[in-house]
């Protein structure tokens, strides 16, 4: 028996809310969208003059209204892809990489020549000048670039561009910077009030606290920017980086040292009510405003109006209208991890908080009952923001169940004490110094806390997506346990077991898809795995990896070995991603030639990392194989101590015979035309050499191979290339128009499909 009852009304129409955006996402917007919502309230109206029920129609209208909000943030027609003089605003701050120099600048209002309508943009170019000045928020800019349309997702499990930079109301990108005017020169501070007081509070932590303040302005400001890596990764072993995300822990910790301080006044509710949404405006604005500060933001005047109005405040529909009121504002905020993590851990608290109040309140020891409520709320909120960890960061940590209540007790100190030494030190920097050595002392002490976390054995554990009913039966579990389903005590017990067996298994058996070869999409870089049942392989892995690294750690597949048929970037370079992000390889493969010719220091310090962490380095060469249970790799070029130390590693890359299960594939990796023929014998699938390039892929070469299906990793194949594998009657598939291209074999047959179309 459910014991949800009616009044509940938010929640029904905040979930039929967020499926309408889910659906309108992923279809093109229709004008019959707007009919439909017309007419769904029209039916709803006229049902409750006759005193019938109206949900079907309320519910109805509020999908199709969802559809529309989407439809909104989703840009129907973008002007075409060529250069352009574009005059645009800089708005925000601009970032510099520091591996490449890269700057990366937000635009809004800008303006295409040629073309009609104003758009924001997401702007990158190399500076000429790599001391010349960053762009400033509110200068104007002019310059002639080429404008692109953001990639959608066109990998499994890979990176969406696109819906990143719509979640910003981004709907172009920009590259480029010929001829690039800055105006007014002389700007020299952000024009936006909250940036310039942003960059003051980040100066002035750095005086109170020095080293420390990285670390402050990420719990204060929401600013990462100079955190250190080594440091934000402990955070993450650890099960606590939630802490350097401003959410409503922040929020509510702000809240109560306003209400404290107007204690003496005895301020009434309304005037609580009125200090609350001004300090959240105020803080919300300087922290970013991001999906869990209008959570939290939402939730805190649901409470208090709920008070002002003297009614009872149900969580779970304060926690509806925060949903309702966040994807209004910015639908497509669905969609991210912040978002789902967030309102995850609330309805973690909601549905299993209540089952643990009574135990917990029974314990005679005040001091265990703290302890006790303090860990239930972090055991809590783990449960519920678990799925999402692990969908997008594909790992949990068990630790942070233990650092928790700890971490957050020692921000919950923290940051009143990084208040008073910012006002205190606003008046006469000596007067901020004594809470800002008291605040470094606590930042030191979370600092080396979240370190001993993440050394701990269980601290970072490896868990692949769930199928999905897996979500559907953790979903059920949860729900089973709160108070809102009432059931015998038997009967739920077995229920819960039986899901929980079913969402455990959805983790644990990796779903074997047989043999299959998968060419990424990664622009003109190159990587490629291969399934054979539940053992992989890979070969090269693109000059970012963060694509492949996702795939493989969501699908847990943990490779034998990683071939790099060569030490160019856009081959090898990736492989540094698998390695921060934990992918257990068992060995790297290299051409015995590899070393022979030339190649990039940062790919030498790779290959030293890759020994450091005791990764086996083994060689192959024209000969060799290696077999899986229905694959074998053989290796058909280069030939062992035949590189020439002055030619180029594309001469001298591995040419690989792949046996998919009674499918031949010729993978030539970006073997040139002059060493092609080496490697020529017949194979029903050809992965293409070097991108498709014309000085590869020749048509004796083609005349040995007989490829019936060609493969190529390319952002713009050449046109002769093209026409040689039409003459050779190849059937060709690129990564460009189709995305990640999958080979299934089955029964000796093969097909391909790609992961656009």
């Amino acid at each position: 028996m459910l014991a949800f009852r009616p009044r509940r009304w938010l929640v029904h129409l905040a979930l039929a809310f967020g499926a309408g955006v889910c659906l309108g996402y992923g279809l093109p917007f229709h004008p019959l969208w707007m009919a439909g919502l017309a007419a769904c309230l029209l039916l709803a109206a006229l049902l409750r003059l006759r005193g019938a029920s109206v949900y079907l129609p309320l519910m109805a209208g509020m999908a199709l209204l969802g559809m529309l909000r989407c439809g909104m943030a989703v840009p129907d027609a973008l002007p075409p892809e060529e250069k352009y003089v574009v005059t645009a605003r800089v708005t925000g701050e601009a970032a510099q990489r520091e591996s490449d120099g890269r700057v990366a600048v937000y635009l809004r209002d800008v303006r295409l020549e040629g073309a009609a309508g104003r758009f924001a943009a997401y702007w990158t170019y190399w500076p000429e000048d790599p001391e010349a000045p960053l762009p400033l928020d509110g200068q104007e800019v002019a310059f002639t670039g080429r404008v692109y349309h953001p990639m959608p997702q066109s990998n499994p499990h890979g990176f969406d561009f696109r819906l990143y930079l719509l979640q910003k109301g981004i709907t172009l990108g920009v590259t480029g910077a010929a001829e690039l005017r800055l105006s007014p020169e002389n700007q020299t501070a952000p024009r936006s009030p909250l940036l310039r007081l942003r960059r003051a509070i980040r100066e002035k932590l750095t005086e109170l606290l020095g080293d420390h303040a990285p670390l402050a302005a990420a719990l204060i400001l929401n600013d990462k920017s100079d955190l250190d890596a080594d440091v934000a990764e402990n955070f993450r072993r650890a099960g606590v980086a939630h802490v350097l995300a401003v959410s409503g822990l922040h929020v509510m910790i702000l809240f109560s040292c306003a209400v404290l301080a107007l204690r003496r006044c005895s301020p009434g509710q309304r005037t609580v009510l009125a200090v609350s949404l001004v300090l959240f405006l105020a803080y919300g604005l300087l922290a970013g405003m991001q999906a869990p500060i209008l959570r939290a933001g939402f939730l805190l005047g649901y409470g208090q109006l709920a008070r002002v109005l003297r009614r009872r405040a149900d969580r779970l529909t304060g926690l509806a209208a925060a949903f309702l009121g966040v994807l209004l504002i910015r639908p497509l905020d669905l969609f991210a991890a912040g978002f789902q993590m967030s309102f995850g851990a609330v309805l973690g608290l909601l549905l299993l908080g209540d089952r643990l109040q009574g135990p917990i309140r029974r314990l005679r020891s005040p001091l265990l009952r703290r302890l006790a409520f303090a860990y239930s709320a972090a055991l809590c909120g783990a449960a519920g923001a678990v799925l999402p960890v692990i969908w997008y960061y594909h790992r949990f940590s068990l630790a942070g169940l233990l650092l928790s209540p700890a971490v957050i007790a020692a921000v919950t100190a923290l940051l009143p004490l990084l208040l008073v030494a910012l006002l205190l030190g606003g008046v006469w920097m000596p007067l901020g110094f004594l809470p800002a050595r008291a605040a470094a002392f606590l930042c030191e002490a979370v600092t080396r806390g979240t370190a001993f976390g993440a050394s701990l054995p269980l601290s970072s554990v490896l868990a692949p997506r769930p199928a999905w009913y897996g979500l559907i039966a953790f979903a059920g579990a949860a729900v089973l346990c709160s108070r809102y389903v009432l059931l015998r005590r038997g009967t739920r017990l077995l229920t819960i077991a039986a899901l929980t067996a079913v969402c455990a298994s959805a983790f644990v058996f990796i779903r074997d898809t047989g043999v299959q070869y998968i060419q990424f999409s990664q622009g003109n870089a190159d990587a490629a795995v291969i399934q054979d049942g539940s053992r992989t392989l890979v070969i090269d892995t693109a000059e970012a990896g963060g694509d492949l690294a996702s795939y493989l750690l969501s699908e847990g597949r943990y490779p034998e070995g990683v071939i790099l048929t060569h030490l160019h970037a856009d081959h090898a370079l990736g492989l540094t991603q698998l390695l921060d992000q934990g992918v257990p390889i068992g060995a790297v493969y290299l051409s015995t030639e590899a070393r022979t010719t030339p190649f990039s220091r940062e790919v030498a310090d790779l290959l030293d990392r890759v020994a450091a962490e005791g990764i086996p380095i083994r060689t192959l060469s024209a000969g060799d194989s290696l077999t899986l249970d229905r694959v074998r790799v053989e290796a058909l070029w280069p030939e062992r101590g035949g590189a020439n130390p002055l030619g180029d590693a594309n001469d001298f890359a591995l040419a690989l015979w792949i046996d998919l299960d009674g499918v031949p594939l010729l993978h030539m990796s970006d073997v040139s035309g002059a060493y092609e023929l080496r490697a020529a014998v017949p194979a029903s699938v050809l992965r293409v050499a070097h991108h498709g390039s014309a000085s590869s892929t020749g048509q004796e070469f083609l005349r040995r191979v007989g490829p019936g299906t060609a493969l190529i990793s390319t952002r713009q194949a050449s046109d002769a290339a093209l026409e040689r594998l039409a003459q050779a009657g190849a059937m060709v598939y690129d990564t460009q128009e189709r995305g990640a291209l999958t080979l299934s074999v089955r029964d000796g047959q093969a097909t391909v499909r790609g992961y656009l179309r």
